[in-house]
Order: C-alpha cells, then sequence, then structure tokens
C-alpha cells in the first residue's frame, strides 16, 4: 500500500498500517523496520544501538531482538526494564516510537526457541570468546580463526549458546508520526483497560 493512496483520516487505519509495517519488519530482511534503535537508560544517560526486530506479536504486543548476554545493554535493561524502539521507513516516511516493560531471555523455553529459530550465520555472533566491549589492539570481530575460515554448523555453535539471550518488550505506548509536504500528521495509542485508547497529535 503506497501512502499517497492513504488519507490517514482514521485511527483504526493508522493502527493497521502499524502492524502491517512492523509485520513486515519482522519477516523481510530487507525492510526498513528490521533495523530499529533501541533504547535503554546507562549511566551516562539514554544508550542507543541499532538492533534487529526479529518477531512481532500484535495481539500479545511484543518486540523481539536478540544480544549476546555478556553485552552492556543487559545491565542496563536489568537496572532499568523500561525501554523505547525507534523505526524509521526513509521512502513511506513514517516514524514509529514505541515504549514497554522488557524482559531478558537465557534458560527458558522462550529464548531456546529463539535460539532454535537461529540459523548458524547469525549464531556467529555469539561464538567470540570475549564478551562485547573488551579493548583489544587491532581490529576483530572476536569470532574465533576456524569460524572465520568455515561457517560452523549448528552443532558447533551449541556450546556458545550459553552467551544467547533474546530480549522481550511487551509494549504499551505507540507514539506514530508521518512526514508529509502538506503537513506531518501524529498519532499516539496507549494501551490501557485491555484495549487502545487513541488520539491524534499536534506533531
Amino acid at each position: 500500500m503506497k501512502n499517497k493512496n492513504v488519507k490517514w483520516d482514521h485511527l483504526d487505519e493508522v493502527l493497521t498500517n502499524i502492524w502491517l509495517m512492523l509485520e513486515r519488519g519482522a519477516t523481510q530482511s530487507t525492510d526498513p523496520f528490521h533495523w530499529p534503535v533501541l533504547g535503554t537508560m546507562s549511566i551516562e544517560g539514554c544508550s542507543l544501538r541499532t538492533v534487529i526486530l526479529r518477531q512481532f506479536n500484535s495481539s500479545d504486543r511484543v518486540l523481539v531482538c536478540h544480544t549476546d548476554a555478556r553485552s552492556a545493554k543487559v545491565k542496563e535493561i536489568i537496572d532499568s526494564p523500561q525501554t523505547s524502539w525507534l523505526f524509521y521507513h526513509p521512502e513511506k516516511k513514517i516514524q514509529l516510537r514505541i515504549s514497554g516493560h522488557t524482559t531478558l531471555h537465557t534458560n527458558d523455553p522462550f529464548a531456546d526457541q529463539q535460539w532454535a529459530n537461529t540459523n548458524k550465520t547469525n549464531r556467529l555472533n555469539y561464538c567470540t570468546s570475549q564478551p562485547p566491549n573488551t579493548q583489544i589492539d587491532k581490529p576483530s570481530s572476536g569470532i574465533p580463526h576456524l569460524f572465520l575460515k568455515k561457517i560452523p554448523t549448528l552443532l558447533e555453535t551449541e556450546k556458545y549458546r550459553k552467551n544467547f539471550m533474546a530480549i522481550a518488550v511487551h509494549f504499551y505506548s505507540i507514539d506514530w508520526l508521518i512526514l508529509k509536504v502538506t503537513g506531518n500528521r501524529r498519532a499516539r495509542f496507549d494501551w490501557e483497560e485491555d484495549r487502545w485508547k487513541a488520539s491524534w497529535m499536534i506533531p
């Protein structure tokens, strides 16, 4: 659906389009929504990084990404589980800001399923012997030289399962913005009393 064919006059229409865009982001690696920014709170202030949207569930209001269990963002989320996501689609000129409560999953069925759905190429990210943020003398991915010569088998990656973590955000607010030459439009959706409370906002 092209934006030029949408009038954006109805909040229900906006919310339906949000679900469609997030679903494409979770399933299509070339879609801009596949690469959102996840924001957490650190001792220095707001901490931002690009992540990959691995799963989206509209009925449960959940966004999922993956991380190395040894990364700094893990402690930040433990200390402050309220996080925010930023999505932007440059062609459609649509921005989403989504906030929610975050849970971390390592040794549970949810994490096991996420790990099982991760292909061996992506599992390489968790095969480093040293944790993220480790200072080194020269540029390196940290991946063992053996795996740089050949992609490991799924069995070979299992020893690194302990480094894998799934991040699930149970979101409760969405701020939607579309940039238009004729005037930007903005809407907000808040989950209250088991339903979405929607309202138009001045951009």
